[in-house]
């Protein structure tokens, strides 16, 4: 005599009608929304930059008059800490920040400098308070930081390229900013210094720009 079929119980049932609904609808609802999400932000990242000017060169002079620009093919942050700058509670803010980033981006594994990545540094004269703080930076020998002059040809490029960058955007100007820059020593957008969450969206555009090498 053959064993009598038992029906599942209810809660057999209702229990599979759960793993069921998960597995039909719930997870490839949340794949769409992770996967929209993903093309919006990649979306908005590219409708972010723009063309806002090409950046000056910073160059090292060696002794048989050669000349190396030390921002070419290279992602730059660019910061104009201005003439004679104090150390500010502002200045001492971006400087952190500048290091943040270069712990992030400057560095390789073994800590050795990455290529293709330059933290630009504009200033002339400044306290000695201010120039020894930019001098305790504990990398600030590596290839990574560009400390550079010509305040007037530098200020030039990205107060334009601030000011288009502005009114494309309908946004305001701030005082203290970044300028980023891609390896094609083109400024793609600009920043809010001294706001975290202009910062961090910067720190999204830089691992973007970042040249696959």
């Amino acid at each position: 005599m053959s064993e009598a079929i038992q029906k599942p119980t209810r809660t057999r049932r209702i229990l599979t009608a759960i793993v069921l609904t998960i597995v039909l609808v719930v997870l490839p609802a949340i794949s769409w929304i992770y996967l929209r999400d993903g093309l919006k932000w990649r979306k908005d990242a590219v409708a972010e930059l723009g063309f806002y000017g090409p950046i000056r060169g910073a160059y090292i002079i060696y002794p048989d008059g050669t000349k190396e620009n030390q921002l070419q093919e290279s992602v730059c942050v660019i910061h104009n800490f201005g003439e004679n700058p104090e150390l500010t509670e502002d200045n001492k803010r971006i400087i952190e920040t500048n290091k943040r980033l270069y712990d992030q981006f400057g560095k390789m594994s073994d800590g050795t400098p990455r290529p293709f990545f330059k933290i630009v540094m504009i200033f002339q004269g400044g306290s000695t308070e201010f120039r020894s703080e930019i001098q305790k930076i504990p990398s600030i020998d590596y290839a990574t930081w560009v400390v550079t002059g010509g305040l007037v040809s530098w200020g030039n490029i990205l107060n334009n390229g601030y000011e288009k960058f502005a009114l494309e955007k309908k946004v305001k100007q701030h005082k203290e900013f970044y300028a980023l820059a891609d390896a094609t020593e083109q400024i793609k957008c600009f920043y809010n210094a001294l706001d975290e969450n202009q910062v961090n969206r910067m720190v999204q555009q830089i691992s973007r720009l970042m040249p696959q090498k």
